[in-house]
């Protein structure tokens, strides 16, 4: 999660990344990125869920109520799937 501040909501990122790839400050996520779009909707550890449906799919399940910014559909040969709650 990044915080927000005065003007922005706080928002998640999914990353997808080598197990040895490091997040610095400056960089945000590559695969997809919402926030709670001014209360709307709550940012705990329902509001999205992750699913590796096979080695080279990943389904992300998230709140309808979220206020999406980036949904990437692959990503270094891996199909990302979205299905909204």
């Amino acid at each position: 999660m990044k915080d927000g501040n005065a003007t922005t909501d706080n928002s998640l990122h999914v990353i997808l990344e080598n197990a040895d790839f490091e997040l610095t400050e400056a960089e945000s996520g590559n695969v997809f990125i919402l926030d709670a779009d001014h209360n709307a909707a709550k940012l705990g550890s329902n509001a999205i869920n992750l699913t590796w449906l096979s080695e080279k799919t990943l389904e992300i399940s998230f709140d309808s109520k979220l206020r999406t910014f980036k949904k990437a559909d692959e990503i270094d040969g891996v199909k990302i799937v979205y299905k909204e709650r």
